[in-house]
């Protein structure tokens, strides 16, 4: 390649100089380097201070996201509901397992609707909405104008 053809091609023979380097600080190692080594001492809070002073909601709703993955899961939702919180439940783990699903059902349709009087939502074919006593679904909100599109939750 001649000498001609080579300054077409670089960069450097249109600015006259190397290009320059820039400082970027998402770039830049911040934190140190972990030693792993060393002796670390984690506290654990809930044992230093069993009866904190954290106020709860009161005018929301918490909601929880989870995935289930087997019924081991299952009481861990039912102490949510119990709570008075909501679940976003993902299944589809439980889906090629039909027994265990259907157990899983079961036993949440029990708690949640039969002894607490919440209710349970199908979202989509693989979520589920525990909702707590006091909250209910509305059918017929998909026409309203702050609807989301049914294409947005796929």
């Amino acid at each position: 390649m001649s000498e001609e053809e080579d300054k077409q091609t670089s960069l450097d023979a249109f600015s006259g100089q190397a290009p320059r380097k820039l400082n970027l600080p998402s770039e830049e190692s911040s934190l140190p380097a972990s030693n792993s080594q060393g002796n670390t001492t984690y506290h654990d809070l809930e044992k230093l201070y069993p009866t904190a002073p954290v106020p709860k909601v009161v005018d929301g709703l918490v909601i929880h996201r989870a995935t289930l993955h087997d019924l081991t899961g299952v009481l861990q939702l039912m102490d949510w509901l119990a709570d008075g919180e909501a679940a976003i439940v993902r299944m589809e783990k439980l889906l090629n397992r039909k027994l265990e699903l259907q157990t899983a059902i079961e036993r949440l349709n029990k708690f949640i609707e039969n002894d607490l009087g919440g209710q349970i939502i199908r979202l989509t074919e693989t979520r589920l909405m525990l909702l707590p006593p006091g909250c209910r679904g509305v059918n017929g909100v998909e026409s309203e104008a702050f609807a989301a599109d049914s294409s947005e939750f796929n």
